[in-house]
């Protein structure tokens, strides 16, 4: 009774975005730190900007890997269904007067330090709490290997990684917000075409999230989301277990799959 009481948003999914994330009992939990792993171009950035954008709630993302210009390129093809040529072309010209109103209303703050330290991301979400009256429901950190730690930390990546583990999660419980960290995997892994297993997380820091999900590319127009921990619901260590996703290049937009795209359920499995 007393965990119940004091629990405040912990546990609390956010908005659902993928249905069929949903069916197979992946959520994003509120006070919990979820790991998204893959390699290069397994979409691990456009995947968590379409979470922070379609789920509606108030994030900020401290975008380390992706500049200002790609993010918001991408965020406007996201939210507007234009091209990312044309999203480009208007953010570059500053031409935004068409859908200055829509972009205004996506309730994200971007930060854009390429090696943030422990002390910038920290001052970044309380500065986010003093301007907005509450801490962001949804804390994005691009990726995790961009951030800064101290000279013995750094000497030692894998110890690093795991104490920046430890951080986030503390983070998560301070705030009640999601918090997403992106992250690379094992090199045998980096051309995504394949599923990664947990054993495959770069660093293996898989013990302190309570979710860790891995990608790769069936395909050029799918992304498979692997559940390889879940601490609170359905997993399979192996990733040979997955959810195929729809994404569109032109708008950097992913979605459920159609039904009538005939991929199958929400759980499928991988056939050598």
């Amino acid at each position: 009774m007393q965990s119940s009481r004091i629990r405040g948003a912990a546990g609390d999914p956010l908005p659902t975005v993928f249905e069929s994330l949903e069916d197979a009992d992946t959520r994003l939990l509120r006070s919990q730190l979820t790991l998204i792993a893959g390699g290069p171009g397994s979409l691990k950035s456009t995947l968590a900007l379409n979470i922070a954008l379609k789920s509606g709630v108030n994030a900020l993302y401290l975008s380390a890997d992706s500049d200002a210009f790609t993010q918001a390129s991408r965020g406007m093809s996201v939210l507007t269904g234009s091209s990312l040529s044309a999203s480009g072309s208007s953010v570059r010209n500053n031409a935004l007067d068409a859908v200055r109103a829509e972009l205004a209303g996506a309730p994200i703050r971007f930060a854009y330090d390429p090696a943030p330290t422990l002390d910038v991301i920290e001052t970044q979400v309380e500065a986010y709490e003093e301007v907005y009256g509450a801490f962001p429901e949804l804390i994005v950190v691009d990726n995790v290997t961009n951030v800064r730690m101290d000279a013995g930390q750094e000497s030692d990546p894998s110890n690093g990684l795991e104490w920046l583990m430890d951080y986030l999660h503390g983070m998560a419980r301070h705030t009640e917000a999601c918090v997403i960290g992106l992250h690379h995997v094992t090199g045998s892994f980096n051309d995504s075409d394949r599923p990664i297993p947990l054993s495959g997380v770069k660093g293996q820091i898989g013990r302190v999230p309570e979710l860790i999900l891995t990608l790769h590319r069936p395909a050029p127009d799918i992304l498979a989301v692997s559940t390889v921990k879940h601490r609170g619901g359905k997993a399979d260590a192996s990733g040979m277990t997955f959810v195929e996703l729809e994404f569109d290049a032109d708008t950097m937009s992913i979605r459920d799959l159609a039904p009538t795209t005939g991929h199958g359920g929400p759980w499928n499995e991988a056939v050598f």
